[in-house]
């Protein structure tokens, strides 16, 4: 469809320029035709024409009005020209005409049939143009100007005609000269058209990639909240049995403890601060109930910002996958000593993003691999390779002209994220 469209409105531009370049080359001819015809009544004589109109049935004036005419044709280097004058039904017809050599054949009175065009356009008081398409000679372009006599009156309209083969010459010389423009214009069309469907496909491409990521990101985190929920129906399902157990031995007394500790339990489920970022929100409380049910030690420095300046997608991408290793770090762990700090800060210049847990060292020979794409300590899970979370964390940083570090000692390892912004 976009293909036929521009090809269309191509279509229709070269139509329309070809259209306006013939239009204006006919303008210009009709105005040099007006140009030669006032040069031509410069060099006519007014006199010989008004003696001639009051008497039309002499001859010899007759006679003397081509002579002058052929004369000022001749003077003006004009090929051909004649004299109109409206009749008594205000219809144009011709008094007389004339070429530059002495044996031209007169046609003069009724017995020339003018066509519609100069019917239509002709007007004895002031300059006209047509142009007319004549089955046996062609196109030409008719000029008039206003015969102006001594009295200062209107009394008739020189005109010449510019020969169709004069219209075609300057036309085609015309055309063949703006030969290099039309093949610029289709170039550029087509250049324009090229750089069009290049980045359409570009485009698709990437959102293709964004979804993909999106869809990989989001399902991992799907997929954690679902063994989230299938430990909790898990858990549920125990809590219900004690509490059924209990009012079966008719200790509603401990029935009602232990329902009220549930409610305490459940209301530590709840993300203990405010986080204004809803993506951020929803991930962080996935995280909160996974270390619930996990035995983490869990702590929160999250400033009350919406850390708009990064994509949703690409904040995602860095606090998900390197919350996910803080996990599979300390879950090594006792629950006694399992540990995950999580900072999200706003300054002026930057996003500063901190996920620090308590684990296995990470061997410095190992620090400087661990951002390489497939590289991982892990087994694989359930037959899939791992290790892509912290090269895809690297690359989004790369991306925003950030910073990663990682810092890991006996006990602890910290990894930051710097994210600089514009204020």
């Amino acid at each position: 469809m976009t293909i036929l469209i521009i090809t269309l409105l191509s279509s229709l531009n070269l139509y329309a320029t070809y259209f306006n370049t013939r239009k204006t080359i006919e303008l210009t001819i009709a105005n040099q035709g007006i140009s030669t015809a006032q040069a031509v009544l410069n060099h006519f004589d007014i006199n010989t024409y008004e003696a001639y109109l009051q008497d039309q049935d002499s001859t010899a004036k007759l006679r003397k009005l081509e002579d002058e005419l052929g004369k000022a044709i001749r003077d003006t280097g004009a090929t051909f020209a004649y004299i109109l004058k409206a009749d008594e039904k205000n219809q144009p017809r011709i008094i007389v005409d004339g070429f530059p050599t002495d044996d031209s054949v007169t046609i003069s009175g009724d017995c020339c049939i003018l066509t519609n065009e100069i019917k239509s356009e002709y007007k004895e008081n002031q300059p006209f143009f047509t142009r007319i398409e004549d089955d046996s000679v062609g196109t030409y372009v008719s000029s008039g100007v206003p015969i102006v006599g001594n009295k200062g009156e209107s009394i008739g309209s020189l005109v010449i005609n510019e020969s169709v083969a004069t219209v075609d010459k300057i036309t085609d010389e015309v055309l063949k000269n703006s030969f290099p423009f039309f093949i610029f214009s289709g170039l550029f069309v087509l250049f324009s058209f090229s750089i069009f469907v290049i980045f359409q496909v570009w485009l698709r491409r990437e959102v293709t990639t964004q979804v993909g990521d999106t869809e990989e990101t989001y399902q991992g985190e799907f997929q954690s909240m679902l063994q989230t929920m299938r430990s909790i129906r898990h858990d549920f399902i125990n809590h219900i049995q004690v509490i059924q157990g209990l009012l079966k031995l008719k200790r509603e007394d401990r029935a009602y403890e232990y329902v009220k500790s549930l409610t305490s339990e459940v209301e530590s489920m709840e993300l203990p601060l405010k986080i204004t970022n809803p993506v951020l929100y929803i991930l962080l409380q996935s995280k909160w109930v996974r270390a619930q049910n996990d035995k983490v030690d869990m702590h929160l420095l999250i400033d009350d910002h919406t850390f708009q300046k990064i994509k949703s997608i690409d904040l995602i991408k860095i606090l998900s996958n390197l919350i996910d290793n803080a996990f599979d770090a300390t879950l090594l762990l006792p629950e006694s000593e399992r540990f995950i700090s999580i900072e999200a800060k706003s300054v002026s210049t930057m996003y500063l993003f901190k996920v620090e847990n308590i684990g296995p060292k990470i061997p410095k020979e190992i620090v400087d691999k661990i951002f390489k794409a497939g590289f991982s300590t892990k087994e694989e899970r359930r037959g899939v390779p791992r290790g892509d979370g912290l090269s895809i964390v690297k690359q989004v940083v790369d991306r925003y002209g950030g910073a990663i570090n990682v810092h890991s000692n006996k006990n602890t390892t910290t990894f930051s994220v710097k994210i600089p912004v514009k204020s």
